[in-house]
């Protein structure tokens, strides 16, 4: 078929017709080529035609024979890697070996040629042709530069002009005939040699003041110079079908608006990165449009192209063809993959430049400060122009990416905010920059989930996110007024009851600033956490609905209780702000269902709570209507609550605040603090009193439902979540009443005033620490009467066993055994009764009779003086710790043992002093350093003994 015969159904096979020799496509038939007027009709034309479809078939064949010569000759080569041997293919005969011999042997050929001709190496035949071009090309470079530079002397004007424009013409016109004759990477090449000579050319102009060009100032030259080679590669492209110089057209026309703004202000750099950049990106459209509409359907195949045709255009090492019979050439399909990636990265790089000047302007002139409105239009003009980047960005990243997530459209959503906020900068004061940040960042968060046009739900999910995490991080600046604001409140508690004056005038004023944007951050979350709209239409965005309430949730109520600090309320209007907010949140807490908003809820208003009692602290009456309120509160929240675990945080709660009811009941009373922690015991009494009755309420409704419905229809899950209910409340109540035990039991022994500040001096009251303890020990003896609960009777018993101390400490009993013997006595009878069967441990029979009779002896041993205690105690003890290890009972084994040693340790500490005194001073560091010897050189063997000792007091009971 000749080449001015277009093949019919041209529509549907979408193929091409191209000229042989300038590669233009035909979209009709011409008789000649409209480029190049070659003939295209006739036999010959139609010979070439056929040629160049089998040149195209052998190329496919040939990329096949060598993909299989490639995987042969990995075979060969683990073959020779192996022992010595013949492998299976020399000793059949057959294989490649044999292949290789009758080759050989036919042609003459040498073994180590391939199919294709191709000599064995490690570097293939193109790149070595890439090499060598690469290096001629450089030291064709290397010479003109030193011509121009060096030996530029020696010509004249005339001379100079002739050699330099020959030279160039020549350079530029030499690809022409080198694709002509298929040369197609010597000329590009040469092509890039010409670009370089351009750049000399006009090195050389500008040297000689052709046409006035030494006069133009250095930059402004530079970017004519620039500018002229990018269209001069441009235009080159047009002619000859060479991939290098359109891409080297691109990256040359970054230069020249950039060139030309080097001495203007920092605003007109920005302004030609960005109208460089929007260039690039409009280029950038282009390419992928003619791309996307160059593709082909699934399965057809491209325009102008055979199979034999892609297979040899895809084939490695393959080059040299006729233009008419190339795989894939420049244009085929779309733009070439080349031009398009030097486009987007030339256009990545300009884009971050200009953003970078932009955002660096207006950082500059936020942190310097405004001086006045004459600022006012570069600042407007910054903020355009940044604008102008980030929507291009946006467009980009929308119409080239297909909506993609990249960095591209976070970055081009943090430069948007700040060219929004830009302009305005210059007409507020410093304090009103931050809530201008945040309403741009909403601003645009609320333009990526409502405005239309953009593609992708993942790119609007990047910009709301974006815009949203900015708008939050203008909170940053205003933290120290924060925390300040609220731990400056606790710096008070010295001042309890004294008024809420000493409040007022030092507690920190917040900036109303902060105020504006905690209300801004709390409406857009909740509009958002509300709003189904953008949901459907934002990926991701549906699972943070929750995140976005919880926000809104805790910025609202961090805006509440800033509130009075900026507007300096009074004390009680502070205080019932406060208290109203921890109610409601009490109350939210009862009534969420989810957990996660549970603990949110709970969390924000346990905060509040505590901040509203350290504010009511400064009045007498305010701390009695707190306390109570939001003892009520919690109270509430405890009997309505959903969740198990909020039942007994909320149950918990109210019993400590309860419990500093009672305290601020005494402390009004005018009672001393030692008699006041007395009330705080009682209340811990009934909180645990009341926990035991819960849990037995719990049971008996279990136990009434079974007998009611009989064990094998009762529900299992419905009691267990009664039980589970009543329990929940009985652990909170539990807990409260150990921590209210813990803090009378402090406030007994250390005195420490409930109104005024420091601490007593002197020792504590022993009768009212032994009362104290007497009162903690009888609490955990009672909890101890529940069966789940038993272990408390330990901690119980060596309460009561200090507040006996305690109280023979104070009576200034000299001969303790008179107290401590015939109880040690009773209770060793006891537990010899309760220890018969032999299931109980030795601990639970004899460990609170041996601690009441040796404790208080070997107290009163360090405290006196005397020879009978110590001997009657090391006697005892010694008896104890052999009826231990004789009976193998653990307790008696321990207590004896560490008893014995404090008697030896109290009977030798004379002699240690002594000796410590009498010794010189380098005796005890060399008997410290030969004992460590020694125990270093036994090591082994004393871990053998240590663990046989742990080994037999761990088989006692």
């Amino acid at each position: 078929m000749p080449f001015n015969s277009i093949p019919t159904g041209l529509s549907s096979s979408r193929a091409e017709v191209r000229c042989p020799d300038c590669d233009l496509v035909l979209t009709e038939s011409r008789d000649r080529c409209p480029r190049c007027a070659l003939p295209l009709q006739g036999p010959a034309a139609a010979e070439l035609w056929q040629l160049d479809r089998a040149l195209a078939e052998i190329r496919e064949r040939e990329a096949g024979l060598l993909a299989r010569r490639t995987e042969l000759l990995g075979i060969l080569r683990q073959e020779r890697d192996r022992p010595a041997g013949i492998s299976a293919g020399a000793r059949s005969g057959t294989g490649v070996g044999a292949e290789f011999a009758a080759s050989g042997a036919a042609s003459g050929a040498s073994p180590g040629l391939a199919a294709s001709g191709e000599s064995r190496g490690d570097i293939s035949p193109r790149a070595v042709q890439n090499l060598l071009l690469s290096l001629g090309g450089l030291l064709l470079v290397v010479a003109a530069v030193v011509f121009t530079v060096v030996s530029w002397g020696s010509l004249g004007i005339g001379g100079r002009a002739a050699v330099l424009a020959g030279f160039t013409a020549v350079t530029l016109a030499v690809p022409v005939v080198l694709v002509a004759r298929g040369l197609t990477a010597t000329a590009e090449t040469v092509a890039m040699l010409g670009v370089a000579l351009l750049f000399l050319d006009g090195y050389a102009a500008r040297r000689v003041g052709l046409a006035g060009f030494g006069d133009v100032a250095g930059d402004d030259y530079a970017a004519g110079l620039f500018a002229v080679v990018a269209l001069a590669m441009a235009g080159y492209s047009r002619l000859l079908p060479l991939r290098l110089p359109l891409p080297t057209a691109i990256v040359l026309a970054q230069f020249p608006l950039p060139l030309l703004a080097t001495d203007g202000t920092v605003t007109w750099f920005t302004a030609a990165l960005t109208v460089t950049a929007v260039a690039d990106a409009l280029l950038l459209l282009l390419l992928a449009a003619r791309n996307r509409g160059a593709q082909a359907p699934e399965g057809a195949e491209a325009p102008g192209v055979s199979g034999a045709e892609r297979t040899a255009g895809a084939a490695p090492g393959v080059q040299g063809a006729a233009p008419g019979a190339r795989g894939v050439t420049p244009g085929a399909r779309g733009a070439a993959p080349g031009v398009r990636g030097v486009t987007a990265v030339a256009f990545g790089i300009v884009w971050v430049l200009g953003a970078g000047c932009g955002l660096l302007e207006s950082a500059v002139g936020l942190l310097m400060g405004f001086t006045s409105d004459e600022d006012w239009p570069a600042s407007l003009a910054n903020g355009a122009l940044l604008a102008v980047l980030a929507l291009t960005g946006i467009t980009v990243v929308s119409r080239v990416t297909a909506g993609r997530l990249t960095v591209l459209t976070v970055a081009s959503a943090c430069v948007l905010v700040a060219g929004a906020a830009a302009p305005w900068l210059p007409l507020v004061h410093s304090a009103w920059s931050m809530p201008l940040y945040t309403v741009a960042g909403l601003a645009v968060a609320a333009a990526a989930l409502y405005a239309p046009g953009l593609n992708g739900r993942r790119m609007r999910s990047a910009g709301a996110v974006t815009g949203g995490v900015l708008a939050v991080l203008t909170v940053i600046p205003f933290n120290d007024n924060i925390i300040y604001a609220y731990v400056e409140r606790f710096a008070h508690l010295d001042g309890i009851w004294e008024g809420a004056r000493g409040y007022q005038d030092e507690w920190p004023v917040v900036s109303v600033p902060l105020l504006i944007i905690l209300a801004l951050l709390t409406a857009a979350s909740a509009a958002v956490a509300v709003s189904p709209a953008p949901v459907r239409t934002v990926e991701g965005l549906r699972g943070l609905r929750g995140l976005l309430g919880a926000a809104a949730l805790l910025s609202g109520t961090l805006t509440a209780t800033l509130l009075p600090a900026a507007f300096t309320w009074s004390h009680a209007a502070e205080l019932a702000l406060l208290l109203t907010v921890a109610a409601v949140l009490a109350a939210g807490t009862a009534a969420a269902r989810r957990p996660w908003w549970v603990w949110v809820l709970a969390s924000a208003a346990g905060t509040v709570t505590v901040l509203a009692v350290v504010t009511a602290l400064a009045g007498r009456t305010t701390t009695h209507a707190a306390l109570v309120i939001l003892m009520l509160a919690w109270g509430g929240a405890a009997s309505a609550a959903r969740i198990p675990a909020l039942r007994a945080v909320a149950a918990g709660t109210a019993a400590l605040l309860a419990g500093g009811e009672v305290l601020a009941v005494g402390a009004a009373l005018g009672l001393p603090p030692r008699q006041a922690a007395f009330g705080l015991l009682a209340a811990a009494c009934l909180a645990a009193t009341a926990a035991g009755l819960a849990v037995r309420t719990g049971l008996a409704a279990r136990t009434d439902r079974e007998m009611t419905t009989g064990p094998a229809t009762a529900d299992p899950a419905t009691t267990g979540l009664w039980r589970s209910r009543v329990a929940d409340a009985a652990i909170g109540l539990e807990t409260a009443g150990y921590v209210l035990a813990a803090w009378g039991l402090l406030l007994a022994t250390s005195g420490a005033p409930l109104i005024g500040s420091g601490l007593p001096s002197g020792n504590p009251d022993l009768p009212t620490v032994s009362l104290a303890c007497a009162v903690v020990g009888l609490m955990l003896t009672g909890t101890a009467l529940r069966p789940d609960r038993r272990r408390a009777a330990y901690a119980g018993t060596g309460f009561l066993l200090l507040a006996t101390w305690a109280r023979l400490l104070a009576s200034d009993i000299t001969v303790v055994e008179a107290y401590t013997v015939p109880f040690s006595l009773v209770l060793l009878a006891f537990g010899w009764w309760r220890a018969r069967a032999g299931t109980t441990s030795s601990w639970a029979a004899y460990g609170a009779a041996l601690a009441s009779g040796l404790l208080p002896s070997t107290i009163a041993m360090f405290s006196g003086s005397g020879w009978l205690r110590p001997l009657l105690l090391g006697t005892v003890s010694l008896a104890v710790l052999l009826a231990g290890t004789r009976l193998r009972l653990q307790a008696p084994a321990v207590l004896g043992g560490l008893t014995l040693a404090a008697v030896a340790l109290h009977e030798l500490a004379p002699w240690i002093a002594r000796v410590a005194v009498e010794v010189p001073r380098w005796v005890p560091m060399a008997l410290g350093g030969l004992l460590l010897v020694v125990i270093g050189a036994t090591y082994e063997a004393r871990l053998r003994e240590m663990r046989r000792l742990r080994e037999a007091i761990g088989r006692m009971r």
